[in-house]
């Protein structure tokens, strides 16, 4: 920040911290008080008219923020001036004073700032009235007591003459000037300065004060007469002027009492002691009235605005109104409509109003709305609504809604009807529309091969359509109303697990969700099949989700199919053995598996023996006949987790994961006592097969399955040059033995 910027915002932050409000209120305090001690002090010490106590405390009121602590140092300090000033030669009987004045201050202010909060400056009669006892004369008693034994006791004065003049010199003060603070406001004194009233304003201004100088000087009860121009006035000027005038006349009455113009009948005089004998009670009788006379002026004024203002509403919100609003007598005649009812009928507010009792109504409708209207005329019933059709000027017939309503006095007497028609054609044009695509996504959803089930927020069934109820062999009668994962129960098909739950993910998420993968569908009746599913979200106006539908795709057959081309993919068609490929796929599987584990395994070389002479005297049909013994035969001698395979031709092989060479020793010996010999009855002949059997182990020396498979093929090939029937092992770098 430079140092120019310094320079100005200092000052600025003093200011905004200097007691502004509060030092003008000690200052204005301080010119009142001491000009009320010059102007009318009286004998014994007290002010004929004190003012200050009651302008310091209705400012307070209406101030919207003040500093307590400061605004009692500012009035403390300016009333001990102003009572030295006035002459009071005791600084201290001037602090006792002043002590008073602020407790009388303190008081008003706390009873109408804190415990009780009028709505300044919209005063009530009653309210004005409440102010004026308490804050006008009890409060002003109370400090009279206190104010006035202290002066008793300081300057010797008669003690209920000391009291008697403080609280009227507070109850005159606080009286005269209190409600023109009290209801002051921007509004009300523009009002009063109204260029086009301004000069008006002043002349019942100047006539207020004439009629006073007039009654005091000629009428024997004065106060009466002065007080009719204030009443009159005041149903003009509102509350606030009629507190300026009631201020006004007040100090021209007292003015005119101390310099000694008194009523006819009365002694002059012309010392300030001529206060003696003032009625006060009758002075503020005669200018506190005119004020609760404008404060009433005032209420009914701005009733009559609020109801110019509702009606002028009322009007623009039937003659606006999308709905078509008509007001008649109770005969039925339309006396007004609005210009949506005259757009939706053809017809001018004057043709409406030239139709027949009743408006262009539909003579078949007219027998049963007569009933109700007969019973709403008889203030039997305050309103009814009906659905009926009105003739359009063009002839055709139009459906409205109507609710007719009786208005009524305060005593109860019908007054006449108004109506709110809204045409129905929108929505029923809107119905049928909704019907036919709700019929045509029936039938559609009928044709489709695949099951849609929709359902509610809670995800509960409110529609499948018939592939849904044939892939769960439902219907809606059987299921409806029950919730989606008490139907639909799915599993993975290679490990049993139930899948994850789409459904709740598409709520959750307002997403499509969707599963290609088909997966076990566990009907209620107990029975499978296979789906694959997506779930979609219903999406409401407001973009909530509102609902779930659900589409289930009968997989079984693709999933038959598919499960039936990876079989044959991976097997032999005559044995139903696992052919070449896979078993040279599984064959590294437990190569690697091996390796890495460090467990033993072996593989073993079946080749069968005289099983070409089996082929060229039976043909080929028994020769099938004999592959597919030795494929049951091994079938039943293996583990599920071994691999049996025909690899082409007489020749088989099978994995053993996880075997020792005892165990595969074992094995093999089973294979010999199992194949040879095996007989084979074919037709009329039967014939006898062998088959000779290689095993190798897995070993490090291998660098591949195929180095393995290749030596297992070796040891059968030894052991058939060996005489057929034998087990032979190979090692690797090794003939077999």
């Amino acid at each position: 920040m430079s140092l120019r910027s310094q320079q100005v915002s200092i000052p600025g932050e003093i200011w905004q911290r200097l007691p502004l409000i509060e030092i003008a209120l000690g200052a204005g305090f301080f010119l009142i008080a001491l000009t009320a001690i010059v102007v009318t002090r009286a004998a014994g010490g007290v002010a004929v008219i004190w003012p200050a106590n009651a302008i310091a405390a209705a400012c307070l009121i209406r101030l919207p923020r003040v500093r307590w602590i400061s605004a009692g140092v500012a009035l403390f300090l300016a009333g001990i001036a102003s009572d030295c000033l006035g002459g009071h030669d005791s600084v201290e009987f001037a602090a006792t004073l002043t002590a008073v004045n602020l407790l009388e201050i303190a008081a008003m202010v706390w009873t109408y700032r804190i415990w009780i909060r009028f709505p300044y400056p919209n005063l009530s009669i009653s309210q004005a009235a409440h102010m004026t006892l308490v804050l006008g004369l009890a409060i002003p008693g109370l400090a009279a007591v206190i104010g006035g034994f202290i002066v008793h006791v300081r300057m010797d004065s008669p003690a209920a003459q000391s009291i008697a003049r403080w609280w009227a010199a507070d109850a005159i003060g606080a009286c005269l000037f209190a409600p023109a603070i009290i209801l002051f406001s921007p509004k009300a004194l523009q009002r009063l300065l109204q260029q086009r009233f301004l000069a008006l304003n002043v002349a019942t201004l100047l006539i207020c004060i004439f009629s006073c100088f007039l009654a005091i000087r000629y009428v024997r009860f004065p106060f009466v007469v002065f007080c009719l121009p204030l009443m009159i006035a005041a149903f003009r000027v509102g509350g606030f002027g009629a507190s300026i005038l009631g201020l006004c006349s007040g100090l021209t009455i007292i003015g005119l009492w101390l310099h000694g113009v008194r009523p006819v009948g009365l002694e002059s005089g012309q010392s300030v002691s001529a206060y003696v004998g003032l009625p006060i009670l009758a002075l503020l009788a005669s200018v506190m009235p005119p004020t609760a006379v404008g404060l009433g002026t005032d209420a009914r004024r701005e009733s009559l605005q609020a109801l110019r203002f509702s009606e002028r509403r009322f009007r623009e919100s039937m003659e606006r109104s999308p709905i078509g609003m008509v007001m008649g007598d109770l005969d039925g005649v339309w006396t007004y409509t609005n210009a949506a009812l005259q757009n939706m009928l053809g017809y001018t507010h004057q043709e409406l109003q030239a139709l027949p009792l009743g408006g262009p109504a539909s003579p078949d409708d007219s027998h049963e709305i007569d009933g109700r209207w007969q019973k709403l005329r008889a203030n039997r019933i305050d309103f009814y609504e009906v659905n009926r059709r009105f003739l359009h000027k063009n002839g055709s017939l139009i459906w409205v809604h109507c609710v007719i309503s009786l208005v009524k006095a305060e005593d109860g007497t019908p007054l006449h009807f108004i109506g709110q028609i809204e045409s129905l054609e929108a929505r029923r044009h809107a119905e049928a529309t909704l019907a036919k695509e709700r019929e045509r996504l029936e039938i559609t959803l009928g044709t489709i091969a695949d099951g849609v089930i929709t359902a509610d927020i809670h995800t509960r069934i409110t529609y499948l359509n018939g592939a849904a109820g044939g892939i769960l062999r439902q219907t809606f009668a059987d299921i409806g109303n029950r919730r989606l994962d008490e139907i639909i129960i799915l599993t993975d098909p290679d490990t049993a697990r139930s899948v994850p739950n789409i459904v709740s993910q598409s709520i959750l998420h307002g997403k499509v969700f969707r599963r290609t993968t088909p997966n076990v569908l566990h009907r209620p009746d107990g029975t499978e099949c296979y789906v694959t599913d997506v779930a979609a979200p219903i999406i409401d106006a407001s973009g909530q989700v509102s609902g779930i539908v659900l589409v289930l795709h009968d997989a079984s057959a693709d999933f038959e199919r598919a499960r039936d081309l990876s079989h044959r993919a991976s097997h032999d068609v005559l044995t139903g053995l696992a052919n070449r490929a896979e078993f040279e796929r599984r064959l590294k599987e437990v190569f690697a598996q091996s390796g890495l584990l460090d467990v033993p395994a072996a593989v073993l070389m079946i080749d069968l023996d005289r099983f070409k002479a089996v082929n060229d005297s039976g043909g080929h049909a028994a020769g099938d006949a004999a592959l597919r013994a030795v494929a049951a035969v091994l079938s039943s001698i293996f583990r599920h987790s071994d691999t049996v395979a025909r690899l082409g031709g007489d020749e088989f092989g099978v994995i053993l994961p996880n075997c020792p060479r005892d165990r595969s020793a074992v094995v093999g010996q089973q294979l010999l006592r199992a194949l040879n010999p095996l007989t084979i009855a074919w037709e009329t002949s039967s014939y006898t097969i062998g088959a000779s059997v290689g095993i190798a182990m897995k070993a490090p020396e291998f660098t591949s399955a195929v180095d393995w498979l290749a030596a297992a093929d070796g040891a059968a090939y030894q052991a058939k040059h060996e005489g057929r029937g034998q087990v032979c092992f190979a090692a690797p770098g090794k003939p077999a033995v």
